[in-house]
């Protein structure tokens, strides 16, 4: 063979070479990776698994989410800031932590601010719900869903919770979240972060008094054995918020963005279907499990709003959330009440 016909073989391997790689490359499983603190079976986590499944079918397994429950990632923090990095792709945090990045998520830890799931959800889904979702880019995230969590309770030793007197000196573990904070300190508790990694053992040994979490939490990682009362306050309504990093999110076409936004609403409207069945379960198996449960009052509920909704909503307004954000939000929430009181006299 001559050098003429050589160097033609050589650059004809080459092309074949460059445009098997291309199909390759096309074909190459885009992975991201979902950071959770909570357990696979929890309604939220089976609304994320809702999730995967659907972006992996729908996009032809071009996109597969790999699950990370049980905080194996970090926590609710630690992962959100990964996110916002770029050096993970998904997580799920409570409002709480979320509002480190993103501030306007501090209105929806403003306590007392809903009587019953249907309000909050009606609120997260309304116009000012969603600008508040989209507000997430302002802090280098982009917020998809408002995911199932619940009403978040408190959980002690010293006693039930029936009146605000009950707080008085209830030292109580929170999440690193101001509000949360602020909250517990104008009840007259003494509030105290602590990881969610080291509560059971902050508990057990009685450096805390108790915490306040969602029934299903209080369950699931067996608060119940080592608290006696369970105390249905209300007083915050939480939602998980599933986060995504920008620069990546960006990098998909167009197709696979509305996919995982489709995706995104159908893990979160299946886990909060399943959110409310089970909250009604498990709290039947904590009173079997020896827990004292006792309910609130709606007076002792409207004295507790009075005394910490005020001094929270200042402390909103003073991290800067806008003024008008803010009486737009307040004005949707009465909205919703007066519609749900209305139906119900239909």
């Amino acid at each position: 063979m001559n050098c003429k016909k050589l160097s033609t073989v050589s650059v004809i391997f080459i092309i074949l070479v460059l445009l098997f790689s291309t199909n390759l490359s096309f074909a190459k499983t885009i992975t991201g990776r979902l950071s959770s603190s909570l357990i696979l079976n929890s309604p939220m986590s089976r609304g994320l698994e809702v999730f995967a499944q659907y972006v992996e079918k729908e996009t032809n397994g071009e996109i597969k989410i790999v699950i990370y429950p049980n905080s194996q990632l970090g926590s609710e923090e630690d992962s959100v800031q990964q996110v916002k990095s770029g050096s993970l792709e998904f997580a799920v945090a409570c409002v709480g932590p979320v509002t480190t990045f993103a501030k306007n998520f501090m209105l929806f830890d403003t306590p007392f601010l809903f009587d019953n799931r249907l309000e909050a959800w009606m609120v997260c889904d309304s116009p000012v719900g969603q600008k508040v979702l989209s507000s997430a880019r302002d802090g280098g995230l982009v917020a998809l869903a408002y995911m199932a969590c619940g009403f978040r309770h408190v959980t002690n030793n010293n006693g039930p919770i029936n009146t605000l007197e009950d707080f008085k000196g209830l030292k109580i573990r929170t999440m690193v979240a101001p509000m949360h904070i602020k909250n517990f300190r104008l009840l007259g508790a003494n509030p105290t972060p602590v990881p969610w990694t080291e509560l059971y053992l902050a508990l057990q040994q009685g450096i805390v008094d108790g915490q306040e979490n969602p029934v299903y939490n209080i369950y699931e990682h067996k608060i119940y054995e080592v608290q006696k009362y369970l105390s249905f306050t209300q007083h915050i309504f939480d939602s998980i918020i599933l986060v995504t990093n920008p620069k990546w999110f960006d990098s998909l076409t167009e197709k696979q963005q509305e996919i995982i936004k489709v995706g995104a609403l159908l893990g979160q409207n299946y886990g909060r279907f399943l959110d409310e069945i089970v909250v009604e379960e498990m709290t039947e198996k904590l009173k079997d499990l020896g827990m004292i449960i006792n309910d609130v009052s709606k007076e002792e509920r409207d004295r507790m709003r009075k005394a910490s909704q005020p001094g929270v909503k200042e402390a909103i307004k003073e991290k800067g959330v806008d003024p008008a954000l803010m009486e737009e939000f307040f004005a949707t929430i009465d909205q919703v009440s007066k519609q749900i009181e209305q139906i119900g006299k239909d």
